[in-house]
């Protein structure tokens, strides 16, 4: 069979077609490679959960999160709310007053079991909390006597000094209330079961509770002062 001599405007055509189509199968692709490139970054990690045990301990994380992540002087982690590489990334450049921990100290392979421990312990559900004999004068004086007023003021009204928000009376449930004791989300510092018990916490929500909710401000600037 006899060859056929392309002109150079029709090889041209054809390199052209040659272009194309490749790039419509890159661009087809594109979407999967994006998503295992993704569940790459975020996916774990095999860890071992007894490794990770031994880590926890030997790099002293029990001593501010508690034995299994339970919370203690530091808040609960357990069991792990983010994914491995936010976890990571959260050990080593620390947003509040926990130190990094550098690969150096801790590399990757202990975090992942650390990562494997938290996550095979099970989370026990909390038991309600009753309100039933709450009493508000001791809830006063225990708020008092824990310093709550030195960030949200005597009556929960908040402090713009301190930023403390206001809490009385409290907006929310006291299960969120006592969430909110238990693991805060902010600067506060985390007050566990074995601080300050839940009957402790029902009394102060009661007592804040009892505060009547401020008038709104008045349209004469001189009374507002």
């Amino acid at each position: 069979m006899k060859a056929v001599a392309l002109s150079g405007s029709a090889n041209q055509a054809v390199e052209s077609r040659g272009v194309r189509a490749g790039f419509l199968v890159m661009t087809a692709a594109l979407p999967m490679l994006l998503a295992i490139g993704a569940a790459a970054q975020t996916a774990a990690p095999s860890g071992n959960v007894q490794d990770g045990r031994r880590a926890f301990a030997s790099h002293n994380c029990s001593t501010c999160h508690g034995a299994e992540g339970q919370g203690a002087t530091g808040p609960r982690i357990v069991p792990p709310a983010s994914a491995f590489s936010d976890f990571v990334r959260s050990v080593r450049q620390p947003t509040g007053v926990m130190p990094a921990v550098t690969a150096q100290a801790a590399p990757d392979s202990d975090l992942a079991n650390i990562y494997a421990f938290l996550g095979s312990i099970e989370r026990a559900p909390q038991a309600p909390i009753s309100l039933a004999s709450a009493n508000a004068q001791n809830g006063k004086r225990i708020y008092t006597s824990y310093g709550c007023y030195q960030c949200h003021g005597r009556e929960g009204q908040g402090s713009t000094q301190t930023a403390g928000p206001r809490i009385g009376p409290p907006a929310i449930s006291v299960s969120a209330f006592a969430s909110a004791m238990r693991q805060p989300t902010n600067e506060m510092p985390p007050y566990t079961s074995k601080v300050v018990s839940d009957s402790d916490i029902a009394d102060m929500y009661v007592f804040l509770q009892s505060i009547p909710i401020p008038p709104p401000a008045r349209s004469i600037p001189l009374l507002n002062q």
